[in-house]
């Protein structure tokens, strides 16, 4: 199946129509209460969609039922949450509580001496320049710190609530995903029966093949870029470690989630960990250069050894489309949209490249400029 093969257009309007309606609903109070209800539903999807993948390897790898493959990627989820829960998030807060103790312990003006950096001679006069520039604008950011304190706590309270509250949404999704797992394949066969009785067959194959497009791109992006985050966070920890670094595991945690957002993620893991640095120890800022530049190194063997290795080709495309995908994806939906704007836009573009060969095709221009296209086709193959 290929969309040379399948009229979109009548099909296309429908989404178009559906766009606008959702567009219409986020500006106004009701798209509150609409998203409200959906979240633990979309929670839930996402849940089942990634344990799906161990019930999958269970079942055709290790050759077990459904249902005892659900069983142990079950107690496989719950373990590993146990383990953050005891193991990992104790440690993450007590550094976050000593970090914020940190904070309001830091007399600013006399703790943090940037007079190494004038002491460095630059032989330049537009170096100089950006020399006193740095110093005059660190300086009172980072005095500012000491009034961050108090607001930091108030936010932590204020706070409680929803993590409260979320926890208890957290748990209701864990069910449904639990119920979709199982019921898989009778949710599949309604979606399928609702479908073929609301659409001709080229549409609903249209959309099954955008499904299968869909889950291919995001499985091999998603979980590819989910384990080398979780690789990097761990190894970054080690080496903070080794290097006797203060909130080590705080900073490795920023790392590796930050480590998900393509390109741009290890400059906006960067602050942070650079801030927290120059806080555990403010008489050596110092510091913050030994820590930026092991960053620095951790993402260069990411870049050139690990990535390569767990994602392999897996994006694509180009690194201005995917700074283009990142870019509006932030703007559009903060974090999550930085990290999701790549598969989205990796989706996207396949879909367009096929529509046109189709077009170029029919016109005689079958091939045109191919030599020339990086990444071309690359999901065609199990097509």
């Amino acid at each position: 199946m290929n969309l040379r093969d399948i009229k979109i257009t009548s099909f296309s309007k429908l989404i178009i129509v559906a766009t606008v309606l959702i567009l219409i609903l986020t500006k106004t109070a009701l798209w509150k209460y609409i998203a409200a209800a959906l979240a633990p539903i979309l929670m839930a999807f996402i849940l089942a969609y990634i344990m799906d993948y161990v019930v999958r390897f269970l079942e055709k790898r290790v050759k077990l039922s459904r249902m005892i493959s659900i069983l142990i990627t079950v107690v496989l989820f719950i373990a590993l949450l146990t383990l953050l829960g005891f193991v990992i998030f104790p440690n993450i807060v007590e550094a976050v509580a000593s970090l914020i103790k940190a904070i309001g312990a830091i007399d600013m003006t006399k703790a943090v001496d940037f007079s190494f950096l004038n002491q460095i001679d630059f032989n330049n006069i537009y170096l100089k320049q950006l020399q006193q520039t740095i110093v005059d604008t660190l300086t009172p950011m980072l005095q500012k710190l000491t009034n961050f304190t108090g607001t930091a706590v108030m936010i932590i309270v204020n706070q409680l609530q929803q993590i409260t509250s979320g926890l208890i949404s957290f748990l209701i999704s864990f069910v449904i995903a639990l119920y979709m797992l199982a019921e898989k394949n009778d949710l599949i066969a309604r979606i399928k029966r609702l479908l073929y009785a609301y659409f001709n067959d080229k549409q609903v194959q249209w959309v099954f093949y955008i499904s299968r497009m869909s889950d291919m791109i995001f499985k091999d992006f998603v979980i590819g870029k989910l384990i080398d985050s979780t690789i990097i966070g761990l190894l970054s920890y080690f080496i903070f470690v080794s290097f006797g670094f203060e909130y080590s595991v705080v900073i490795a945690l920023i790392v590796g989630i930050t480590n998900m957002i393509p390109y741009f993620g290890p400059f906006i893991g960067a602050i942070p960990a650079g801030i927290i640095t120059l806080i555990a120890n403010p008489t050596h800022p110092i510091d913050v250069v030994y820590i930026l530049l092991l960053i620095l190194i951790i993402q260069q063997l990411d870049g050139l050894v690990i990535g390569p290795f767990i994602l392999g080709d897996s994006v694509g495309v180009s690194a201005f489309w995917i700074i283009v995908a990142v870019t509006i994806g932030g703007a559009s939906f903060g974090i999550l949209g930085m990290f999701l704007g790549v598969p989205v836009c990796v989706l996207i573009k396949t879909l367009i490249e096929e529509d046109i060969e189709r077009k170029l095709a029919a016109k005689g221009y079958d091939g045109l400029e191919e030599q020339n296209l990086r990444f071309r086709k690359k999901h065609h193959k199990s097509t």
